[in-house]
């Protein structure tokens, strides 16, 4: 029986392409979910895509996220685009709720 869900960690820095490429071959362009925060200064943010590599490369860019230090993806061969939108809502609202990360998100509306 395969793996139905998966949670990866990887370092959020320049080797990151790199990482996804070769662990994630199968998920590049399939609908997942992502957390990327930093423990120490308690930042996080939660997102989904589609075309994991260039959404990756458009948050390293990002002057916001620049303190951020850890990526996990959650992956499944059951995601559909759907799926990952109600998971990245619920994690949102969750992490929220839970006070311990203080989440970048500017779409925390998207909870609702």
């Amino acid at each position: 029986m395969s793996k139905k869900f998966k949670i990866s960690s990887y370092n959020f820095d320049s080797g990151l392409e790199n990482e996804i490429i070769t662990n994630e071959r199968e998920y590049l362009s399939w609908p997942l979910v992502y957390f990327l925060n930093n423990k120490l200064t308690r930042y996080a943010y939660v997102g989904e895509t589609t075309d994991v590599i260039n959404r990756m490369k458009a948050h390293l860019k990002s002057k916001d996220k620049k303190t951020l230090t850890s990526a996990k993806l959650i992956t499944s061969e059951l995601f559909n685009k759907s799926a990952t939108l109600d998971i990245e809502s619920n994690l949102i609202r969750y992490i929220n709720a839970d006070g311990h990360f203080n989440l970048k998100n500017a779409n925390l509306g998207i909870a609702n």
